[in-house]
């Protein structure tokens, strides 16, 4: 009777594990490579930025005016709309700042993380 009692608990303990390590396996993945900041960070000191993939409505993957320019997750919570290889320019009065960081894989399977940023007042 022993036996089956330390058998049966196994098995119990063994769902419970499953169990719960899809739920933190869940949780962590939910938040799609996204990172976001308590506060505003760093001022960026590019004043244009181009678009060439739009994530979402309000989100886009966009490269720095430089010629190199770094790559950044533009995101926009006035509603607008961007589309690929527009560009964005930062208005006098204001500043993009990095509110969090964004990790994601490209097409060649090369995990990038690039900073989130948002065109706010000064």
């Amino acid at each position: 009777m022993k036996k089956y009692l330390i058998f049966g608990g196994g098995v119990v303990t063994g769902i419970v594990l499953t169990i719960l390590f899809a739920v933190v396996v869940t949780l962590r993945s939910s938040n799609n490579g996204v990172t976001m900041f308590d506060e505003p960070g760093e001022a960026v000191k590019e004043k244009s930025f181009e678009v060439f993939q739009v994530i979402e409505d309000n989100a886009a993957l966009a490269r720095g005016e430089s010629v190199y320019g770094a790559v950044y997750l533009l995101i926009n919570n006035e509603g607008k709309y961007y589309y690929d290889n527009e560009v964005i320019e930062v208005p006098s009065g204001k500043v993009a700042r990095q509110i969090g960081r964004y990790q994601y894989q490209t097409k060649s399977e090369f995990g990038k993380t690039v900073p989130i940023i948002e065109i706010m007042d000064k």
